[in-house]
């Protein structure tokens, strides 16, 4: 027996142990780089998405082949559900780290703004003022 017996496919190690633990990791990549695909759909990054797109898929495949392969190992489904989940809460982690485009907010006042208007400006904030009469 060689040092690295316990690493091939048919070591019971490998199959309970390392196994699920890559499934698990590859789903969190997988995931992660899906949610940000979609984020970078949704702000128009036309370039970014289709190469998130391709290593989503190849992620996916390999995971899922390895699981076609294991069907008998219990711990490959659970850590391809537990992958998913993490990834999904990875990618929008990483989408506030990011903070990719522009947030707009509409503060409506009754009082006297000047102040606030000099400390956004003093913050380097763009702001448009506006003022409005009605209802």
């Amino acid at each position: 027996m060689t040092v690295l017996s316990f690493l091939t496919s048919e070591a019971p190690i490998f199959t309970w142990v390392f196994l699920p633990i890559l499934i698990f990791c590859s789903r969190i990549f997988d995931q992660s780089v899906g949610t940000l695909r979609m984020i970078f759909v949704s702000k128009g990054l036309k370039k970014l998405a289709p190469l998130f797109a391709f290593f989503e898929s190849l992620i996916w495949l390999l995971a899922i082949g390895e699981i076609m392969k294991h069907l008998n190992n219990p711990l490959c489904y659970v850590a391809y559900a537990g992958g998913y989940a993490m990834g999904n809460y990875t990618g929008m982690w990483l989408d506030e780290r990011i903070s990719i485009g522009n947030v707009i907010i509409r503060v409506i006042l009754s009082v006297d703004t000047h102040d606030l208007i000099d400390q956004l400006k003093a913050a380097n904030f763009g702001l448009t003022v506006l003022d409005a009469e009605g209802s």
